[in-house]
């Protein structure tokens, strides 16, 4: 089969950034059990390599306060990529337990971008997933913070502010956000928009445009809780419904799906920007051999 890799793939800065630090900081302290507060970047395959390196990620469905006050003493703790409450902080300075913020710069801008809309005494509309840690960690900033609701009659109920600002999650998809922005402006028309899309999100989801004419499939890749690989998914099922689209997570994913490839002579392979490269080049080599 013959196979168009999509451009960009690899990690993103963020995720290359909060990788790199991650193992750094395991290094400076090699005695300490060391742990992070949920997934360092939302992909199965990074989680288990940290693993090997003695990076252990706590994923169970608690809350991030119950899972600090389960550490044992003396141990190493690394906060996520994604962002957080920063009263986790604390906690974690109460046990006396030395951590690493691998909070990406994006994501970081986008907080402080929020805190000062709210010392400005704006009121912030948020546009997030529900439960992903960077929602929860931009709602967590201040009480005036509020979570996007599709109904905006029920926003008006307790946004007061005549021009509050509206600030979204970093993965989200550009075009999804337009038609929401555009709801936005019809109750509230003086609203304050900051478009947080990060620019490889939005290159990504772009590279759809740069796509083959003669595309069979595309495989989409990349971990199943990956917001940004998710919105990619989303964008190709929409805007190529009538090929045959498939989300995967590594070349072991292909054998299962063989079958539903018969008659696809060519193929496209988009990654999420927390999917390791080498990951990405192991499904092209196996789908050149397919056929």
């Amino acid at each position: 089969m013959k196979t168009y890799l999509a451009n960009p793939s690899g990690y993103c800065q963020g995720v290359s950034r909060a990788i790199a630090l991650a193992l750094s900081f395991k290094k400076k302290y090699p005695d300490k059990e060391c742990y992070v507060l949920g997934a360092l970047v939302h992909n199965e395959t990074v989680t288990e390599e940290l693993k090997k390196y003695g990076i252990i990620s706590l994923t169970e469905k608690i809350s991030n306060e119950e899972k600090i006050k389960n550490l044992p003493k003396g141990c190493a703790v690394i906060l996520t990529a994604h962002g957080h409450d920063k009263k986790l902080e604390d906690l974690l300075k109460r046990k006396d337990i030395v951590y690493l913020d691998a909070t990406c710069p994006i994501v970081e801008l986008s907080a402080n971008n929020i805190r000062k809309a709210i010392k400005d005494g704006r009121q912030v509309i948020y546009i997030g997933t529900p439960n992903h840690p960077e929602t929860i960690g931009m709602l967590s900033i201040d009480k005036e913070v509020y979570l996007f609701q599709n109904i905006m009659e029920d926003m008006k109920s307790f946004i007061i502010d005549k021009t509050p600002y509206v600030s979204s999650q970093t993965t989200l998809s550009v075009l999804e956000l337009e038609a929401i922005f555009n709801k936005i402006k019809g109750t509230f028309p003086n609203a304050i928009f900051q478009k947080e899309i990060c620019q490889e999100t939005k290159i990504r989801q772009m590279a759809f445009k740069k796509l083959p004419n003669d595309v069979d499939a595309v495989f989409v890749v990349g971990g199943k809780d990956s917001s940004n690989t998710k919105k990619l998914y989303e964008l190709a099922k929409k805007h190529f419904s009538t090929l045959k689209i498939f989300y995967i997570l590594n070349e072991h994913d292909i054998d299962p799906i063989k079958d539903k490839l018969k008659g696809c002579l060519t193929c496209a392979i988009i990654s999420g920007a927390s999917t390791p490269l080498n990951e990405t080049m192991k499904i092209k080599v196996k789908l050149d051999e397919i056929w």
